[in-house]
């Protein structure tokens, strides 16, 4: 058996691992910065509306739904990090039918 076909397999132990590359490559520069867990755009859409909930209406609760939110968003993030910036692209282009 070749060595360096054996060297280059994933063991079904560590999926995290990443071995599609001949060196080892780390994964902070294959995936995106997050913030708190999910995309800074999202989070700003977030606390703003939380600010503007709490402070400017009183609504203490909605601290509650800003948690829930934040743990939703942070679920969907972990499955595809970009799910986000495409749902928020496609809601803010204009439709036009041709």
């Amino acid at each position: 058996m070749n060595t360096a076909s054996a060297s280059m397999t994933a063991p079904s132990a560590a999926p995290k691992k990443i071995y599609d590359y001949a060196i080892p490559v780390r994964r902070s520069i294959i995936h995106r910065d997050l913030w708190l867990g999910i995309p800074f755009i999202p989070l700003m859409v977030l606390g703003f509306t939380t600010i503007l909930m709490v402070f400017t209406f009183g609504q203490i609760a909605f601290l509650i739904v800003t948690v829930i939110s934040w743990f939703v968003l942070k679920q969907i993030t972990k499955q595809d990090e970009w799910l986000l910036d495409i749902v928020i692209a496609s809601l803010l282009q204009p439709d036009e039918l041709r």
